[in-house]
């Protein structure tokens, strides 16, 4: 389920500035989980919300808690940061550690898409394509899909091509 939270966490934090994300981070590379969560707590930022929503999930320094999990990438996703956005919307949609709500994931899928996170915009191109907490709706369908397709993803390519669509 959350295989794309931990991807490329340096990569995501590494545009992060502030000293107390910069020495949170640090700590939790080192597993000193204790510092960690006081410093990205201090912090407030959308990185360090991220990374304290992936200690919640994971049980990292912490006793593994959605509620606290969706606290955080919901403040991460509002201040802006596409992949907490796009984790939320797979919490909403499969109903992991929240109720089940399906246009409650559309909306945070929609957030992360309009950033150009691909792997969100061909959740938003299926939930249009399939009428899943939005209206059926074949043209939307096929403009998040093909944005999707467009940055390599291989999901949206071969929907694409199941539909008759060109890329």
């Amino acid at each position: 389920m959350f295989q794309l939270l931990c991807m490329g966490l340096a990569a995501v934090f590494a545009q992060s500035a502030g000293a107390n994300f910069s020495t949170g981070y640090s700590a939790y590379q080192h597993h000193d989980y204790p510092t960690a969560l006081r410093e990205l707590k201090a912090d407030g930022g959308a990185q360090s919300a991220y990374l304290l929503a992936i200690m919640y999930y994971k049980g990292e320094g912490v006793p593994p808690d959605k509620k606290e999990t969706v606290k955080w990438l919901r403040l991460a996703a509002e201040k802006g940061n596409a992949i907490a956005a796009n984790n939320l919307g797979m919490m909403y949609d499969k109903g992991d550690g929240v109720a089940q709500n399906v246009p409650e994931a559309a909306k945070w899928y929609l957030m992360a898409a309009e950033k150009g996170h691909a792997p969100s915009q061909f959740n938003l191109g299926l939930m249009y394509t399939n009428g899943e907490g939005v209206a059926k709706d074949h043209e939307k369908a096929v403009k998040w899909l093909r944005k999707a397709a467009r940055q390599g993803n291989v999901n949206a390519q071969k929907l694409l091509r199941v539909m008759g669509e060109k890329q």
